[in-house]
């Protein structure tokens, strides 16, 4: 019970008991005060419902303090100690009442799915390109927020968003807390992403699937089970058909990118124990029945992400010299120092950028790595800011395209085929900074404005883009609605272009990232081996050692 309602309650108490004793002395003294000192629990009552808003389940306390102006109106010694005594009791009882209800002070979870699904319907401005039935989503979906409703569990209240966020297929498509998405979201993916086996599986590029992040005091590990080990079935079925139950909490862009986690994202399923059928170090096949280590799949799965995915562990805009040839410049989010943000003026990057490029070519560096692994965007003025240190001196780089715009139906304009008109092209400057070797580290977490640095920077014929998979492939325009609870609705709200007139990057129905990348650096047993038994950033050793580029 919240403490302002426990409050209430126990003044109503309190001020019932002692108009109770009054009513004694207003029939000895007639006076106007007595009359209104029966009306101060309502004011007190009306006070307070105005900054804690109306409760059900605190009905007592406003008929309790309601009964209470009978002793206002009537001067009578009974009336005002019959009021008193059931307003005490009205007030008594609500406190177990609200501690007891499931529905005291619930928050209206489908309301705000209805208000989300019309907000959103209005305003996605991919709707038609990727086809979104909204009419069968608010069906489907409807009936879970009224469940949720009845639980009020805030945790399955932000699952099924999540599931709900994940069916366009869109990067800018989510649902989060402003200040507590960070405690929510991990307890949320340890209730619905399984249980930990001891290991992950993870399909390689050529189709077999390994077990990766093997726990060394696991039963998978005592059984035989290594990293690279080959996984031939799971709870008896092969493991490229192992339930995607768990995938329909994620959110990717493409196909070919859901392929290459879908293994690690199923890995939690499975109930008590389950039988893993793998090939030994003699190339035996054999079983062995696994018993969960913990309810909770999510850590595991988390620490295989940060080993396959995880960029440099160095901070946000820092240069670090790998070796007599290289150095490489980690970008975490495309935002820059607060008076670059502020001004849209990127002079202190600019002038950091030169003082660097010259010291490199003084010391004969000539390859420079943007590492952009799980970049998930930012400001798009730094991503034209970075574009133009790169690109030649004086050429003019296409950048995106912005749609004509009707005021008056307040819709992007089509011509008579259905093709978006285009505004205006943009194009941004080179400043030709650097003309040397250029590689751009990215995963399918390198997102929004990292979507749209890469598109941009892949035009420059000095650079290379590499990754085990293409990055995200989301770069529209972000519009966002929030609701009373602290959540926040994003989605794709503004138009962007391509120079063909078309989407700019997203994928359409058919799940095709527009995006591309130059090198796809296959995920093989070499791979497995480096990033789980040696440690070491494999697609950083590629690209210095090769041969990738």
């Amino acid at each position: 019970m919240k403490s302002i309602d426990f409050s209430l309650s126990v003044v109503l108490a309190f001020l019932s008991a002692v108009l109770f004793m009054f009513s004694y002395s207003a029939e000895k003294y007639i006076t106007r005060m007595w009359n209104l000192a029966y009306l101060f629990p309502a004011v007190v009552v009306i006070i307070a419902s105005a900054f804690t808003g109306y409760e059900t389940c605190l009905i007592p306390v406003y008929a309790g303090s309601a009964l209470l102006i009978a002793g206002f109106v009537k001067e009578s010694g009974k009336v005002r100690r019959t009021v008193s005594i059931v307003s005490g009791a009205f007030a008594v009882i609500t406190i177990p009442l609200c501690m007891n209800s499931v529905t005291y002070r619930s928050y209206d979870y489908a309301e705000d799915f209805k208000s989300g699904m019309e907000y959103i319907e209005k305003h996605y401005v991919l709707s038609d390109y990727k086809n979104i039935d909204f009419d069968a989503l608010y069906d489907e979906f409807l009936p879970k927020f009224e469940k949720v409703n009845r639980s009020q569990d805030e945790v399955e209240n932000l699952a099924l968003w999540t599931e709900f966020c994940a069916r366009f297929n869109d990067g800018h498509v989510g649902y989060y807390h402003r200040t507590r998405s960070e405690t929510l979201l991990p307890e949320m993916y340890d209730r619905y992403l399984g249980n930990d086996y001891g290991f992950s599986p993870m399909t390689l590029s050529d189709g077999r699937t390994v077990a990766v992040n093997v726990g060394k005091d696991s039963e998978a590990y005592n059984a035989g089970i290594r990293n690279g080990t080959v996984i031939t079935g799971w709870d008896g079925v092969p493991p490229d058909k192992i339930s995607d139950e768990n995938m329909k909490y994620i959110t990717f862009t493409d196909k070919e990118t859901r392929e290459f986690y879908r293994t690690l994202f199923c890995g939690g399923t499975g109930g008590e124990s389950i039988t893993v059928g793998f090939y030994d170090e003699n190339n035996n096949e054999q079983t062995v029945v696994l018993n969960k280590r913990g309810p909770y799949y999510s850590g595991r799965l988390k620490g295989t992400l940060d080993a396959v995915c995880s960029g440099m562990k160095t901070g946000h805009m820092m240069w670090e010299d790998i070796d007599e040839k290289t150095s490489v410049f980690r970008i975490k989010f495309m935002e820059a120092d607060g008076a670059a943000m502020h001004s849209g003026e990127f002079k202190k990057l600019e002038s950091s950028f030169r003082e660097k490029i010259i010291e490199m070519k003084r010391d004969g560096r000539d390859h420079i790595i943007i590492d952009l692994r799980d970049n998930a965007g930012g400001d798009s003025r730094m991503v034209k800011a970075m574009v133009s240190v790169f690109a030649p001196a004086s050429e003019e780089i296409y950048y995106c395209s912005d749609p004509k715009w009707d005021n008056k139906s307040a819709s992007y304009v089509r011509n008579p085929e259905g093709k978006y008109e285009v505004n205006n092209d943009n194009y941004i400057t080179g400043k030709g900074l650097w003309d040397g070797k250029l590689t751009i580290l990215i995963n399918s977490y390198s997102a929004s404005a990292a979507d749209h640095f890469v598109y941009v920077m892949r035009k420059l014929d000095n650079v290379k883009v590499v990754g085990f998979t293409k990055p995200c492939g989301s770069a529209q325009g972000v519009g966002e609605t929030t609701f009373e609870n602290g959540y926040c609705l994003s989605f794709s709200g503004s138009l962007v272009l391509d120079e063909l007139g078309e989407v700019f990057i997203d994928s359409d129905v058919k799940q095709i990232n527009k995006n591309d990348i130059d090198i796809l650096v296959p995920f093989d047993e070499e791979a497995v081996k480096a990033i789980f038994d040696d440690g070491v950033d494999y697609l950083l050793k590629k690209v210095l050692f090769g041969p990738v580029i």
